[in-house]
């Protein structure tokens, strides 16, 4: 189960108590996976759900508020996800009725037409709003960590549209409601989405799913400390690279002068210096320094010297 599913099984799993947030739950449910369809039965709706879980609930709600139960779900495989879709046909004159009452049909002068003003009366209280959304991102929202297998990006969560209209009207509730999201197109779709980890622990506070936010604090946590431990970890590797060029450099001049001059030709604590190196190829500064019994900063100058004196040798052989 990814993070996404995770979030969705907290939501389902937590039963909404009223009956105008169970509307307006419902109501987000169908808005984010109905389509129109027109059967033997008349017009209704045919509502594409991620798992049983999620049919089942719509079936419970409807039969709660409703009475209506509902005749038909199929269940065919999602090919690109390799998982099972439910779907769930809301037909009938009663269904007509109901969708209306849930403020997804409207009667124009044309006669009975799909509602596209989202957030209607049904979604006038702030509980209700709530709902609608936890709805909303069962049926046509996802979110994606870093902590996740085959995961490339950071975090991720959005809610997916098929009308420009209803994401841009979704995207203004939720910042109206204090947090930040953008719009983007992709093919048919219109998503709207967040990547601060900040802003969808506080989309998550605000449906509310309180258990999905302590395990977004722990995965933002983890991966702070990961990328601590890597920065350490790279900070190392590069003082080592410098450490072993530097000694690399450092034999390199004292196998100049013995070549050219012979190593007699050094100082006697150049000489010491330069004998022990070549003894001592890994040692890091500070343990020749405790080994030759002066400090580090002398013997960096003397190493410093050796390397003068080799280059003066090559152009003085050159």
């Amino acid at each position: 189960m990814n993070f996404g599913e995770s979030i969705k099984k907290e939501i389902i799993g937590k039963p909404v108590r009223e009956s105008h947030c169970k509307k307006a739950f419902l109501a987000g449910i169908l808005r984010g996976a109905g389509a129109l369809y027109s059967g033997d039965d008349g017009i209704g709706l045919l509502v594409k759900l991620p798992d049983e879980e999620t049919a089942m609930t719509v079936g419970g709600l409807l039969d709660a508020l409703y009475g209506y139960e509902i005749r038909e779900i199929t269940v065919a495989e999602d090919r690109l996800n390799k998982k099972d879709r439910f779907t769930v046909y809301i037909g009938g004159d009663r269904a007509i009725d109901i969708l209306e009452d849930l403020e997804i049909f409207s009667e124009t002068e044309e006669g009975l037409a799909v509602n596209f003003d989202f957030f209607g009366k049904i979604a006038e209280k702030d509980c209700c709003l709530r709902s609608f959304f936890r709805g909303l991102f069962v049926s046509a929202g996802s979110c994606t960590v870093p902590s996740e297998k085959g995961v490339k990006t950071g975090y991720h969560l959005e809610l997916s549209f098929s009308r420009a209209e209803t994401a841009s009207a979704s995207a203004d509730k939720l910042s109206t409601s204090g947090i930040s999201v953008r719009i983007t197109r992709r093919k048919d779709s219109f998503v709207v989405y967040i990547k601060s980890v900040e802003e969808i622990e506080n989309f998550l506070a605000f449906l509310p799913a309180p258990v999905s936010v302590l395990k977004l604090t722990d995965i933002a946590i983890k991966k702070e400390l990961l990328n601590d431990s890597n920065r350490r970890k790279n900070c190392d590797l590069g003082n080592v690279g410098r450490q072993i060029e530097a000694v690399e450099k450092q034999i390199s001049a004292i196998e100049i002068i013995e070549r050219e001059r012979g190593i007699d030709f050094l100082k006697p604590e150049l000489k010491t210096v330069a004998v022990s190196r070549k003894e001592n190829p890994d040692e890091t500064l500070s343990e020749l320094a405790e080994r030759l019994n002066i400090s580090k900063s002398c013997l960096n100058h003397r190493l410093r010297k050796i390397i003068s004196i080799a280059k003066e040798t090559e152009i003085d052989h050159g």
